[in-house]
């Protein structure tokens, strides 16, 4: 399991009983996580796990899956039919009402939402007090070591930006000796150098060249892709983390033209994201400097409000930015007001991305993207590679 005293000292720090984790068959991954439940394990029957504030973990079994939660060390409780599980839970809420669950109020954070209406409300009529358990989650699940953030800033960052630079040059390479790049030849260029260099990623790079870019998840295959020669836009989004495993991740997300200079409208649309990203920066290091918090969702505002005011608006489709961990979605903050509104403070020791984009359909997509780190103090820094992305002209 996580560990119990960090768990314990921030149930303490926000005022609550008790994390109070639910699962039936595998539907809360947060529970699943934070238990740190072997992959191979057998769940077929409800389970929970109470972890107090003051106190021993208590767990709650099924009879025929007694051996669910053994590796826990905890107070063991078996509970055969729907009578029992119920009363299970009441002893649990009798002596820790106030408790948190993977619950958010209107839905308005999703990915903190895992635990379903029913037994929702069950917990209320056996009077618990339910409250979230959002920022709970990311202050254990998003907050990264010290080995992590060494790793990160000295060398997954740097590294992931080395290999956004090698890309160009291959881009321009190509183009000069071939005429062309492919999308997808480029792609695997990229998925080559992480491997090369140590790092690893889930899933491959989006490469994608001006129209293509305008669907901002789209990404090439061995099946589907485009060719591009000069005087064309391309995005580039790359991801990845260190090979051994633990290590977090760096995301980030330029632009090239193949040749040597834009026309009015798209320098336009690039300054725009510019300057949206730049006020997500500003905004972060303005709220350090007064001694003040952030939330996820003023962050989102402070972008996406210059891309409105430059009469965009409609052309930003997705959330500025999200939560980085050992996955590239991770379990903090999102900056976000658009398709969630997420109230979460930034807190110190997390990672989050800030990525505006402006994706005209059939025309052109441009995403600018930068990963914001927040130190022990809070400082917020931008990782990686300076200057901090501009348009590289490789004609």
């Amino acid at each position: 399991m996580k560990s119990l005293q960090d768990i314990q000292l921030a149930l303490t720090k926000l005022g609550l009983d008790a994390w109070l984790l639910l699962d039936f068959r595998g539907n809360n991954s947060i529970a699943h996580e934070i238990v740190e439940m072997p992959s191979t394990m057998h769940c077929t029957r409800r389970w929970a796990v109470l972890i107090p504030a003051k106190g021993k973990v208590q767990t709650l079994v099924h009879a025929i899956e007694d051996f669910t939660l053994a590796h826990i060390d905890a107070i063991h409780t078996v509970y055969s039919g729907h009578a029992g599980w119920h009363k299970g839970l009441q002893n649990f809420i009798h002596d820790h009402p106030n408790i948190a669950i993977e619950y958010s109020p209107l839905n308005a954070i999703p990915t903190a939402s895992k635990v379903d209406a029913g037994t929702v409300e069950l917990l209320r009529s056996m009077n618990a007090h339910i409250h979230s358990s959002a920022d709970l989650l990311q202050m254990i699940a998003a907050v990264w070591s010290d080995e992590q953030l060494q790793e990160n800033l000295e060398f997954t960052a740097p590294t992931l930006g080395n290999i956004m630079q090698e890309t160009f040059q291959e881009i321009r390479s190509s183009i000069l000796s071939k005429g062309i790049a492919s999308e997808y030849d480029i792609q695997q260029f990229v998925m080559k150098r992480f491997h090369d260099c140590g790092l690893t990623t889930y899933s491959e790079p989006i490469i994608a060249k001006d129209s293509n870019a305008a669907s901002p998840h789209y990404a090439p295959s061995a099946q589907q892709y485009s060719e591009f020669g000069p005087d064309t836009i391309v995005l580039i989004d790359m991801w990845a983390c260190p090979s051994h495993g633990n290590g977090t991740y760096s995301d980030i997300t330029w632009m090239c033209h193949t040749g040597t200079a834009m026309n009015e409208e798209e320098s336009s649309i690039f300054n725009t994201i510019i300057e949206a990203r730049n006020a997500g920066i500003t905004l972060f290091q303005e709220r350090f400097h007064r001694k003040q918090s952030v939330m996820g969702c003023e962050i989102d505002d402070a972008v996406r409000n210059v891309i409105f005011g430059k009469g965009y608006g409609e052309y930003f489709v997705h959330r500025t930015g999200h939560s980085i961990t050992t996955e590239t979605h991770g379990s903090g903050a999102n900056m976000d007001n658009y398709e969630t509104q997420d109230t979460r403070v930034v807190i110190p020791m997390t990672s989050c991305s800030i990525e505006p984009g402006i994706y005209i359909p059939g025309k052109v997509g441009m995403r600018t993207e930068i990963d914001m780190v927040f130190m022990q103090d809070g400082t917020p820094i931008v990782s990686g590679l300076a200057p901090q992305q501009e348009m590289m002209y490789l004609g």
